[in-house]
Order: C-alpha cells, then structure tokens, then sequence
C-alpha cells in the first residue's frame, strides 16, 4: 500500500454541466492510519468530498486515489464494491434500518462485502465486542433500532461503520446532536477503536473545537480551495 491512505489532485466538481463548479481542491493527502479533521460552512462541499472520495460521485476534473487505487478507473459497480470492502461510513442522521435488531444493523456491512466478514472473522462475535467497546448495553443487542436514543443510535452506526476493519472510516457530522461532554467521549472512543483496526479517519464537523482531537486539519472554504 502507498503511504496516503487517500490522495486527491487537481479537483474539480460540479453538479451539473452547465453548472458553477461548486468544489476545487488542488491537493489533499491523509497518511494511512493517521485522522483528518474536516472542517468549513455550511455550502463549502464537505459531504460532497466525502462522497468523492467514497466514489459515490465522480469529479469533473482530477484524480482521487484511495489506498493507490484511482476511483476514476472503476465501474460504477466497481466502485460500489471498493466502497463496501474498504470505507465505513458514520452518517450525520445514521441511517440505521429502524425495524432491524441492534445486531443485525451493525452486521450489514458483513453481508454486502465478504472481505468485510472474512476480517471480522466472527462477524456477531466481533459486533458484539465493538457495541461492548462504544459502550452500548448487552442487552439491548435484539432491540430494534427504533427503540434506540440518540446516543445509542449514534453508537449502533459507529459499529456498523468499524466492523471488519475497513482501512477508512469515514463520519459525516455525527456528533451534532450531542452537547459539548457527550461529543468529547464519542469522538475519543471512535478514534480508539478506528486506531486498533488502523483505520484511516476522515471527520467532518464544522465544530472547529473538535479539531484537537485529531492528526491533521483541514479546513473547506465555499468556492475554491487552497
């Protein structure tokens, strides 16, 4: 593997071909196993980013390179694949299934990528000590997500995105419905677990102050970046 995890050049997006390119960026790279903060306003293109480098979208202009491999050069089914074997995902809303238990939530990413369940080794073995580790009750492992606070949902999501050791874990303001104590303690024990599978970490907030708690920062501007 390269030593950038993620490495993007020359970047240029817009949404439609008539459209205002509403993100460049000249350059970006993240160590493999180190975090980035990302951090900007409200229109700057942060989840934008995000899903470029998840390969959800593709730019108009550039080159993004997860783990050495250009997203550019996949299929769209291609990319689909690279994206379950190799990213987590931690979204702002979490996006659980709400009639799916605990469990069976966390164990999602394990039956769309068979890398993903052949690195978990036991994948309810390995979904149960992650919900352990982020602090979720035992017990509640056969509830339906519904049922779930906030809190709990929010670290249901944060196991789902760290079962079977993707190498990049990706979060998309996860912790803007938590006050300042209950950010701290998520952001410390996602960042814990994320280096014990030795994840890459993209965060994105537009809370600066969370900034400390990571390697490198990085901050978008709405229109063009530096």
């Amino acid at each position: 593997m390269n030593a950038a995890a993620i490495r993007i050049d020359d970047l240029a997006f817009r949404w439609r071909p008539d459209g205002p390119l509403c993100l460049t960026l000249d350059h970006l790279a993240v160590d493999a196993g180190k975090s980035l903060f990302l951090h900007g306003p409200s229109g700057a293109g942060k989840s934008t980013l995000l899903n470029l480098i998840g390969g959800v979208l593709l730019p108009e202009r550039g080159r993004i390179e997860v783990f050495g491999q250009p997203l550019g050069q996949l299929s769209g089914a291609g990319r689909d694949a690279f994206r379950a074997d190799h990213l987590g995902f931690v979204f702002q809303q979490f996006n659980l299934l709400p009639w799916l238990s605990v469990l069976d939530n966390v164990l999602l990413p394990c039956r769309f990528s068979r890398r993903r369940a052949d690195r978990a080794g036991d994948p309810a073995v390995a979904a149960k000590r992650l919900l352990a580790a982020l602090d979720l009750d035992a017990t509640l492992a056969g509830v339906p997500a519904a049922e779930l606070s906030v809190g709990q949902q929010q670290r249901v999501a944060a196991a789902r995105a760290l079962i079977g050791r993707p190498e990049i874990l990706i979060a998309d303001e996860p912790t803007s419905a938590l006050d300042t104590a209950r950010q701290d303690a998520f952001i410390d024990l996602l960042l814990a677990e994320a280096k014990a599978a030795g994840s890459t970490v993209v965060f994105v907030s537009h809370d600066e102050r969370l900034a400390v708690h990571f390697d490198q920062k990085f901050a978008l501007t709405a229109g063009v970046q530096p």
